[in-house]
């Protein structure tokens, strides 16, 4: 309320100047001053102002409840949203914004994304949300290398308008280099000849000559290349009645959910649903209250997580890296070169990075690592716009299982094709479709309720099989025979799993070969090398469907 304290002033102006006005209302003297007193008002966000400060404190996440607690007990990113409801309130002349969309989720976003166009100053923005941008900005500033280009219209138009910009550029460098290079030659063959004089001429006009700047094609960005490690089992995180809960906030209530190989998954939700901690069970670094979730078999994790690293700040950024990565320096400089790290960049103290670059430097070191389950907890964050296209075109050719926690319509709706959407109280949707798919199914009111939706199927979501669901058994089967065929089906498991482990021991030990200085018959190990991989995929595929069996029997 203290972002009202103008409104609160004109207010008590105003009403001392209707109070006067009722006394005398003939004057025009007093007619004037309330006019004046009821313009103040007005400008200071007049009657509607309360119902916008709670409307943007509800749109940025705040209950009813949150109202009343100490602004001392908020975490960093809801006090960012505070602030911004705040400032929201004030009806300013110009409302600045330093990438507002950080800390907020995806309702906070659009809510915000509706509010500005209605906003009657000017907006000033900086984002690296695309999305964002394409529905709120006018007009695009491109600062880049001390320039300050601006462009009409909106981000897309931007992007269309600057590319165009650059190839043009580009071929004009080009022309021109090659124009020079000719009159150098022709300077470099007659300067002491009988044409020296137009020799001279010509090396006058070439030192007046304007240079045209060279550029590339796109600024530099993070050149992301992410890796799988081979293929895992079917299912890949399975979830059984899985119940989780601090004091009386639940984050999972009994959910069921598989998510399979290949699935591309956003998870989304409003800010303190729990997205984070989830991540944190599947990863085995948070137990659950009840119930299981665990990865399948096969299963290489690469992750990358919001705000979070235990680097030494003083330790600079090539050491950090090549410490870290088991890199020699120049490899470790060439991989870092990739990620904008270059020059003299390399050297600065960790402790010194920009949020950005410290995102940078966490995912130069999560690429080395292949996996076939990618996990992203808002990879964006802090990344500038050149990046996150970069990162959501890495994403795209990236052919393991992906799970991204994200806020970032253009991200999600480009790289997935799930969504598994934290509703609160601990329900779940899983909807077969991208975030811009699931939204559209919800406004329409095509979704299963979330109270009927865990280990369930949503209107659009896929077959039995990929949801975790379970199969009765056949009726008429005696319970010695389903006791039998659990036995069976038992044993099938673990007969697969001990021959997985021999064929996995089998790789490591032609590995082991492979890597010595003289192999022996170096054509026979890669050949038996590619027969155990082989092998090796073969009987995960088989390890994935006897377990299935396994667990509709009950086993």
């Amino acid at each position: 309320l203290t972002a009202l304290a103008s409104l609160q002033s004109a207010e008590e102006d105003l009403r001392e100047a209707e109070r006067v006005l009722a006394e005398s209302p003939e004057d025009p003297d007093l007619l004037d001053a309330y006019g004046a007193a009821r313009d103040r008002f007005d400008f200071a966000g007049g009657e509607a102002a309360e119902d916008l400060l709670l409307a943007s404190l509800s749109a940025m996440g705040f209950s009813d409840a949150d109202l009343e607690k100490p602004v001392g007990v908020l975490s960093g990113g809801e006090r960012t949203r505070l602030s911004m409801a705040k400032l929201l309130a004030t009806a300013p002349d110009v409302l600045a914004l330093d990438e507002p969309t950080n800390h907020l989720d995806i309702r906070a976003v659009e809510w915000l994304e509706s509010y500005l166009p209605r906003f009657p100053g000017a907006v000033l923005l900086v984002s690296h949300d695309r999305r964002f941008l394409e529905n709120t900005a006018k007009t695009i500033w491109d600062v880049e290398d001390g320039k300050l280009l601006v462009y009409s219209g909106g981000y897309a138009s931007y992007r269309e308008k600057r590319d165009a910009q650059r190839l043009k550029q580009m071929e004009e460098y080009e022309r021109q280099q090659g124009e020079i290079a000719r009159v150098e030659e022709y300077i470099r063959r007659n300067i002491a000849g009988q044409n020296t004089r137009n020799a001279q001429g010509r090396r006058k006009q070439l030192a007046r000559l304007e240079r045209i700047e060279r550029v590339s094609s796109e600024p530099d960005a993070l050149k992301a290349k992410l890796l799988s490690s081979g293929r895992s089992g079917l299912d890949v995180v399975v979830a059984e009645r899985a119940s989780k809960s601090y004091g009386d906030q639940k984050i999972l209530s009994s959910a069921t959910f598989t998510l399979q190989r290949g699935d591309r998954v956003g998870i989304v939700g409003p800010n303190g649903v729990g997205k984070s901690t989830l991540i944190s069970m599947i990863l085995g670094e948070e137990p659950l209250d009840s119930g299981f979730l665990r990865r399948g078999h096969g299963v290489t994790l690469a992750v990358h997580t919001q705000d979070k690293d235990d680097f030494d700040e003083d330790l600079p950024v090539l050491d950090t890296f090549y410490q870290r990565a088991g890199l020699t320096v120049a490899e470790a400089r060439s991989h870092l070169a990739r990620f904008v790290f270059s020059g003299d960049d390399v050297f600065k103290p960790v402790g010194a990075l920009s949020g950005g670059e410290r995102a940078k430097l966490r995912m130069a070191l999560m690429v080395l690592s292949p996996a076939n389950l990618l996990i992203l907890d808002e990879p964006t964050n802090h990344l500038d716009v050149y990046s996150c296209d970069a990162l959501t075109e890495a994403l795209g050719r990236y052919d393991g299982t992906l799970l991204v926690v994200s806020h970032d319509r253009a991200l999600l709706d480009t790289v997935t094709n799930k969504t598994l959407a934290m509703e609160g109280d601990g329900q779940l949707t899983l909807f077969d479709g991208n975030y811009a798919a699931y939204r559209r199914a919800k406004d329409a009111g095509e979704l299963i309720p979330p109270s009927l939706n865990n280990g369930e199927r949503t209107k659009s979501s896929p077959k039995p099989g990929g949801q975790g669901t379970s199969k009765e058994p056949e009726p008429g089967l005696s319970a010695h025979q389903l006791s039998k065929d659990r036995a069976k089906a038992q044993k099938r498991v673990s007969e697969i799993e001990a021959e997985i482990e021999r064929l996995e021991n089998r790789l490591a030990a032609l590995e082991a070969l492979l890597a010595a200085p003289e192999p022996g018959d170096a054509v026979a190990l890669s050949t038996e090398y590619g027969k155990v991989q082989e092998a090796l995929s073969a009987q995960v595929e088989a390890w994935a469907e006897a377990f299935s069996e396994a667990e509709k029997l009950g086993a």
